[in-house]
């Protein structure tokens, strides 16, 4: 006697709230910690590809302490992986480069 294949599916249950709310806490961390990279390249002196470098390694950093928080279980608490780690570093990325540039000048140019 087989099970039908219906049987050995898991439905997943997505409550939209939760991950619209999962989506804001996660964009707010990396604009965040966007700025406190920003202000540590800024200050340390890092320019071009070494504070792109930096920003990339600030961002994958981040990626994971996120993905640790959810147990590593992205699937859990977000549609997918990209948005975890490409949304948030691409909304990040104009707040590092502004305060990266304005720490710069602060530290070295004035």
């Amino acid at each position: 006697m087989s099970t039908p294949a219906s049987d050995s599916k898991k439905l997943v249950f997505i409550d939209p709230e939760h991950v619209n709310h999962n989506l804001k806490v996660n964009k707010t961390i990396y604009e965040f910690l966007s700025v406190v990279a920003g202000l540590v390249c800024g200050v340390l002196g890092l320019t071009d590809l070494g504070g792109v470098l930096a920003f990339l390694v600030f961002n994958a950093l981040i990626g994971l302490v996120v993905l640790a928080k959810t147990g590593f279980n992205l699937r859990a608490h977000f549609l997918s992986w990209d948005k975890v780690f490409v949304e948030g570093a691409a909304g990040g990325f104009g707040t590092f480069v502004l305060f990266w540039t304005l720490f710069y000048n602060i530290a070295h140019l004035f």
